[in-house]
């Protein structure tokens, strides 16, 4: 079976979070505390880098389940989601279609999917923010500039999917929480509370290159070239 998306976690996530914030505001259960504990150990283990605070935490969650009704109730939903996926799981294929690009940006925007114009436009440098939502950048339908061209996007949760000429080198700069890099023909690459940099091409003494900076909370990251 396929590890699961960035996607998947990401609402598995944010439901463990209601479920808790259910328990502890409607049913007054004193064993949240567990979780948040749990949840404080995870993450001071993926910083750290320590074990025994990651099992420590494990320990701590595990407690939870026992006790509180709603987690064992979405452990459950959640095997049941596995078998169902399992049984209907059908071969995906990712389609990258740039006839639906549209709008070029120009202005921040907190929720909803952005990509860069249908037309080929003049170059400038990038910077998008972003709350919730997919970011699709295509490259090819613009003429760099001599020089460095410099993307920077910084959001919560979302796919960053950017296309790159063939000819230009490029730089990238990624930190995320939590998501996977898919870049170019190499394996994905699972990041958890990381920064990863990529390099390809020469560009040191490159006429023109492309340096790109992305940093997530959940969301993955996708590079290609065309």
């Amino acid at each position: 079976m396929n590890r699961f998306s960035t996607n998947q976690l990401t609402f598995v996530a944010i439901a463990v979070i209601l479920v808790v914030f259910a328990e502890l505001t409607i049913f007054n259960n004193g064993s949240t505390f567990l979780i948040i504990l749990g949840a404080i150990l995870l993450y001071l283990s993926f910083s750290k880098n320590k074990k025994y605070l990651f099992w420590s935490g494990c320990f701590f969650l595990f407690m939870a389940i026992l006790s509180i009704w709603s987690l064992r109730l979405l452990i459950v939903g959640v095997l049941i989601y596995i078998l169902y996926k399992h049984v209907t799981k059908e071969q995906n294929f990712v389609t990258i279609n740039t006839q639906q690009l549209h709008a070029k940006i120009e202005k921040n925007q907190l929720i909803g999917n952005l990509s860069s114009p249908l037309d080929n436009y003049k170059w400038e440098d990038i910077q998008i923010q972003k709350l919730i939502g997919d970011i699709s950048l295509d490259l090819t339908d613009t003429i760099l500039p001599a020089g460095t061209s410099v993307v920077t996007i910084r959001q919560s949760i979302g796919k960053v999917t950017i296309v790159l000429p063939y000819e230009i080198p490029f730089r990238l700069q990624y930190s995320t929480i939590l998501g996977e890099a898919k870049i170019l023909d190499n394996n994905p690459k699972r990041l958890i509370n990381e920064k990863l940099i990529f390099e390809d091409g020469e560009t040191e003494d490159a006429k023109r290159k492309v340096v790109i900076h992305v940093a997530t909370w959940l969301g993955d990251v996708e590079v290609i070239r065309k």
